[in-house]
């Protein structure tokens, strides 16, 4: 930022504007103090005389609620350039002299009255020689000598008001903010890196027709002019009234989508996506427009965003506040408690309203406030973000009303999530930084402790050899149940509290255990980690129920019991399938396809279970388990009723968990000759299951 006075030829300006911002900071004090309902709109329509650079500096400061009461800061949001047309001959002569040639020669046409109007650029439609229609932007002339003066001007009166009130400007960081702003705004004066942020855009979208983004005319574009294709369509209201309802559904998730992909995966976020800057299209598809507002987030911001909104989604306020504070940077006295508590009062407002009442986004913005007035500033590439991101979903409100934006963005936060996090080299690298520490002393390393940059080729060695010592010793303790005392027996106990039998717990463990160990040779050996699991697991139910039995428990109540005990441990197993298949898919079929599929490979894989995929017309997910070792182990020691009356029913509460249900005519266990497994999805569930929908199974392969 210059410190030197402005020039003796700016003098005049330079006092204009600094006797209007002075009086403007006079009525801000004076409202603060006294509420004058006018100031705010008063001060927009200020900043508007004076020209492109504070009609910029407006908008801007409609991102910076820490810098704003939140009046002046409404009023700014709806700030618009206003400006007078630029006459054709000026407009082609500037064309002529930033891309050397005659605009004849460029063009095979260019329409005298503009498109657009405003502060920094006017824009034209024309025709290319080749006849692609273009939209050509042309920067106003001396526009860019103007905005250097106004910037200088407004530097130096941030100077003087750092004297006026100097612990007030260090509270708001308002220097680092008009710093950030003179950069901001000197690059929007340069036409050619709009192009290239376009071309980023399209980059990320790249393999995508659903979304497009105008292409950039290099020939036809310098510092000074920018050519893009023209692009005709609807506009959202339009969109809204024409299309029907599947249609609008439709691309209410795509809207969702792109803005998920924008705002959180790639980082680099249009910042402006008001309902003009967007078009829609007949076929569903959209294309975004006017690329000169945007923003970008760096990598670990974008991690914490993604575990925030992943909180969000699941309604884990603690979690979603300590991802948010983590972004901050706290002020000397900062009250966290205070900020926390303001927090979750916004989060259980959220929770219970509409999205026309209090939106994801405005939640977002209104929580970030809440962090200002307590004491906690933000980056401004966030401000910025929950801006552009409560901007962006008017188009969802406008569509669909009554929708839940954080329902709706659910499925491409777990996909987000876990396209992060399973990554091997990720997973790899994060349990190299974090597990030492966490299985020895119980705790994680704190972030100075961590390493950016190491010798991983070591550090692989060192885990190859520690997890192939870990499996083995996993496997051993499981076969000899060492393993099973320490995770289990606490449930035992917690089950057993709630029996006639809670006086003789310490009598019934050690029972369990022994005929645990006497059972536990018996086992087949199994070729699967999976198996070794499940047939293990039915050692031990069997060594429970026989002690409960004879310990003078019916065998009613002892099946009751197991049950109670084993979903504990079933439930949490069905748990990573379910999230898994949501991070790829929405549609309830298919996602139940893939859950059932991934718990097919663990832990009952083949070989040691056989499973036969059964063909339906019905839209079940239909397939058969022809060959079972828990089945197996129950019918050797003749307890086969115990098997049918635990484990085999732990599959219609898991079907229910994964959002559909399960209908089954028999069980191995049970004598049948194979356990036939039909899974409805929701959609197929409301309406009962249908067995003529099945092919016949005896067509299958055995």
């Amino acid at each position: 930022m210059p410190s030197k006075l402005p020039p003796l030829q700016n003098l005049r300006r330079f006092g204009a504007i600094s006797w209007v911002l002075w009086r403007e900071y006079r009525a801000l004090r004076r409202y603060l103090r006294e509420a004058d309902a006018a100031a705010p709109s008063r001060f927009a329509q200020r900043l508007i005389s004076l020209g492109p650079a504070f009609i910029k500096l407006g908008q801007v400061l409609s991102t910076r609620p820490d810098l704003l009461p939140r009046a002046y800061v409404d009023a700014l949001s709806v700030l618009q350039e206003r400006a007078p047309e630029v006459p054709l001959a000026v407009v082609t002569a500037t064309v002529e002299a930033e891309l050397g040639r005659p605009v004849g020669e460029l063009f095979a046409s260019f329409e005298a009255a503009p498109a657009a109007s405003a502060s920094l650029a006017q824009v034209h439609r024309a025709t290319l020689r080749t006849g692609q229609a273009v939209a050509v932007k042309v920067r106003r002339p001396e526009v860019d000598a103007l905005i250097l003066h106004d910037l200088d001007a407004i530097g130096f009166a941030l100077r003087l008001l750092g004297r006026v009130a100097p612990s007030r400007l260090r509270r708001t960081n308002l220097p680092a903010f008009l710093a950030e702003f003179r950069r901001y705004t000197l690059q929007e004066l340069d036409f050619t890196r709009e192009g290239r942020v376009i071309e980023r855009f399209r980059a990320n979208f790249a393999g995508r027709g659903d979304v497009k983004f105008p292409r950039v005319h290099w020939s036809h574009s310098a510092s000074g002019v920018l050519t893009l294709d023209w692009v005709d369509g609807m506009r959202l209201t339009e969109a809204a009234t024409a299309l029907d309802a599947p249609a609008k559904e439709a691309l209410v998730t795509l809207v969702v989508d792109v803005l998920m992909k924008m705002f959180v995966s790639d980082g680099l976020f249009h910042a402006d996506l008001h309902p003009g800057n967007i078009v829609f299209h007949e076929d569903g598809t959209f294309t975004l427009l006017d690329f000169g507002m945007y923003g970008e987030l760096s990598p670990p911001q974008r991690d914490r965003l993604v575990l925030y909104w992943l909180a969000v989604v699941q309604r884990q306020t603690r979690r979603a506040f300590h991802h948010f504070k983590a972004l901050t940077k706290p002020l000397p006295g900062a009250d966290e408690e205070a900020f926390a508590a303001r927090f979750a009062e916004l989060a259980e407002a959220f929770y219970a309203s509409r999205l026309s009442e209090m939106s994801f986004a405005k939640v977002y913005l209104e929580m970030m406030k809440a962090g200002y007035a307590y004491g906690f500033l933000f980056p401004s590439a966030l401000m910025l973000h929950a801006k552009a991101l409560t901007t962006a979903e008017t188009l969802v409100f406008v569509l669909a009303p009554d929708a839940r934006f954080e329902r709706l963005s659910r499925p491409f936060i777990a996909r987000e999530f876990a396209r992060r996090v399973m990554s091997l080299d990720v997973l790899r690298r994060r349990a190299s930084q974090l597990l030492p520490e966490l299985l020895l002393l119980g705790e994680l390393p704190p972030p100075e402790a961590i390493d950016p940059d190491w010798d991983w080729d070591a550090t692989a060695n060192a885990f190859e050899a520690f997890r192939s010592e870990a499996e083995r010793t996993l496997q051993a303790a499981l076969e000899l149940g060492g393993l099973w005392r320490d995770l289990l027996e606490p449930h035992l106990r917690s089950a057993l509290a709630t029996t006639p039998l809670l006086e003789k717990t310490d009598a019934i463990l050690p029972d369990i255990w022994e005929r645990y160990y006497q059972l536990e040779p018996s086992i087949d050996i199994q070729p699967t980690f999976g198996a070794v699991l499940t047939t293990h697991a039915a050692a031990l139910i069997l060594a429970l129920h026989e002690s409960l039995l004879r310990h003078g428990m019916a065998a009613e109540m002892s099946y009751a019991l197991i049950y109670r005990i084993v979903w504990k441990v079933y439930t949490e197993m069905g748990e990573p399938p379910l999230l898994a298949a949501a991070a790829f898919t929405r549609d309830p079929r298919k996602r139940l396809r893939l859950a059932t599929d991934l718990f097919r490979h663990f832990p009952f894989g083949s070989p040691s279970y056989a499973w036969r995929d059964i063909p339906t017309t019905d839209g079940s997910v239909a397939f058969d388990c022809l060959r079972c070792p828990m089945a197996d182990f129950f019918a050797r020691h003749g307890a086969s009723e115990l098997c049918v009356q635990t484990a085999c029913k732990l599959d219609f509460p898991l079907a229910e968990k994964w959002g559909g249900r399960l209908e089954r005519l028999g069980t191995l266990a049970s004598g049948a000759p194979r356990c036939d497994f039909r899974w409805f999805p929701e959609e197929a569930a409301a309406s009962g299951p249908s067995q003529a929908g099945l092919a016949d199974p005896a067509s299958g392969p055995a």
